[in-house]
């Protein structure tokens, strides 16, 4: 049993305690953004037999509504990848929806900087606000921001839109 006498040293080492405690598990920086939403849907993505990932889609009432925010897409990697991989495999689905390299270029780079690699079992979420901004998460922390509304709604469409290169995926995505 912990008893705090008249000691001024021990008095105030409660609060600092606290203190601690409440920067540590009340970070901003550190959220699970998909616990304030509900699951929409969920899926995986294999090739041949390998497990890439697992998704999930998250939204306010649990509801897809196209464009309709907040959103959230968390991704829960099956391997490991190196951040220049995930970026290739992201121009390519760019590619494959017609998105031009002049439009899709910047995107790139800004997620070049904010992407780490992937161990098996990470996690990458975008949390699209109701404003249509986008911000990454890496295992519930926060990477970054991302610039302009675009970015963030191509990004979901890899995964959404109708010309998707997984259409099954995207259909357990969105529930149906």
């Amino acid at each position: 049993m912990f008893i705090l006498n008249n000691n001024p040293v021990k008095k105030n080492i409660l609060p600092l305690l606290s203190f601690f405690v409440s920067v540590l598990f009340f970070n901003p920086a550190y959220a699970d953004v998909t616990a304030q939403l509900k699951t929409i849907g969920t899926g995986k993505l294999s090739w041949f037999l390998m497990d890439i990932y697992q998704a999930s889609l998250h939204s306010a009432d649990g509801v897809y509504t196209d464009e309709k925010y907040p959103q959230a897409l968390k991704i829960r990697y099956q391997r490991a990848f190196k951040k220049e991989w995930l970026v290739d495999a992201t121009a390519k689905e760019w590619q494959k929806m017609l998105i031009t390299q002049q439009r899709y270029k910047p995107w790139l780079t800004q997620l070049s900087i904010l992407w780490p690699d992937v161990k098996s079992g990470d996690t990458i979420t975008l949390f699209v606000a109701e404003n249509g901004q986008g911000s990454f998460y890496h295992n519930d922390v926060l990477l970054g921001e991302i610039e302009g509304p675009d970015l963030a709604a191509e990004f979901l469409n890899i995964w959404l839109a109708k010309n998707t290169s997984q259409p099954d995926l995207r259909r357990k995505l969105i529930g149906k």
